[in-house]
């Protein structure tokens, strides 16, 4: 690969759906990529790559990016940014805690700047103990599009053509703003240079949230995916018609949302994201996906790939509601449903 030296640099921790999402429009802002992926995979990503685009159902090149697969070939200062594609869930194993200690021992006393795109309760506070960086050297981000790995074997609708999936490695669908990536903006100015960085590809967007919404974005929406996968992830229409089930999700998202950490944006989003408008948004975003289906990619990804990191977020918001001295009645019910509802599917 030959570098340009006035590239921007940015490592990215992990090399799947989320990674080659971000990795591939950064590449198109003309930003120098390395992926770092498990010992034993680098061949498996090795450029040159394929990416499905479901907006215009065309395959996209991605190459002259570079994988590394051992964190001692990170040199301090290398990276402008390092962004972290592990789940909550997989950076509290053992593992991912000893590649986050790794790669700050690697930042601490750099100007690098690591986005970490986990979620879950607490998940920050944990990557700032593990890492030992600075508060202002982490920002939090989210993938605005919805991508997964072509083997998710989602249903197919036209103008998606199955061959083309079959020839990528990732597929992506942006929604109808053209956000493909979210960061917070507790810095400012690294947010700033993130945002000016993504967004030269002229693709693709990246927008800004602030950490109160960020806060509010890491924990309320799962309790919706909750009752989506206590009825087995049929289309919206069918889960919001289950009106008692539908309800006491949005009671539990409600709980979530008015938790104290939460401050006034949260008791205003208690208020407003009632069952009708929880329904609206999550309707427009099933029309605004197509062709990419809407609740076979949640029931990949949160039904699935995540789904640990997702009941671990509805246990933490639990304990913490519970700390505050609220009884969280939605939720914990809600909770127990999902369990049982599992145990049954475990003994069929």
């Amino acid at each position: 690969m030959t570098t340009i030296s006035n590239q921007p640099k940015i490592l990215i921790v992990g090399a799947g759906a989320v990674g080659f999402s971000v990795g591939y429009h950064l590449h198109l802002s003309g930003t120098d990529i390395t992926f770092l992926v498990r010992q034993g995979r680098k061949a498996t990503f090795d450029s040159p790559q394929k990416l499905y685009c479901y907006d215009d159902a065309t395959l996209k090149n991605f190459n002259d990016y570079n994988v590394i697969e051992d964190v001692k070939d990170i040199q301090p200062q290398q990276y402008q940014f390092i962004i972290i594609t592990l789940d909550g869930n997989a950076s509290r194993t053992s593992e991912g805690i000893d590649l986050l200690s790794k790669l700050g021992d690697i930042v601490r006393d750099s100007t690098t700047t690591v986005i970490m795109c986990g979620f879950g309760s607490g998940i920050r506070e944990h990557y700032l103990e593990v890492m030992q960086i600075r508060e202002n050297q982490l920002l939090r981000g989210i993938l605005g599009t919805l991508s997964h790995q072509s083997t998710a074997n989602l249903p197919v609708h036209e103008p998606t053509d199955p061959k083309q999936i079959a020839q990528s490695i990732v597929c992506y669908k942006h929604p109808s703003n053209s956000v493909g990536f979210q960061i917070e903006t507790n810095n400012k100015t690294a947010a700033k240079q993130f945002i000016a960085i993504y967004n030269r590809s002229k693709v693709s967007r990246c927008g800004q949230v602030s950490p109160a919404m960020f806060n509010i974005y890491s924990s309320i929406g799962f309790p919706v995916y909750a009752a989506c996968d206590i009825l087995g992830w049929p289309n919206f229409s069918t889960v919001i018609a289950n009106k008692e089930l539908w309800h006491l999700a949005c009671r539990a998202q409600g709980e979530i949302a008015t938790l104290p950490q939460h401050g006034l944006v949260g008791k205003i989003m208690g208020v407003v994201m009632g069952s009708r408008m929880t329904g609206n948004i999550h309707l427009k975003m099933e029309r605004d996906m197509l062709p990419l289906d809407y609740q076979a990619f949640n029931r990949f990804h949160h039904g699935g790939k995540v789904r640990t990191q997702d009941i671990e977020s509805i246990r933490n918001s639990i304990v913490e509601g519970q700390r505050q001295g609220r009884p969280m009645k939605a939720l914990k019910e809600l909770l127990q449903r999902v369990i049982e509802h599992e145990s049954a599917n475990q003994n069929m």
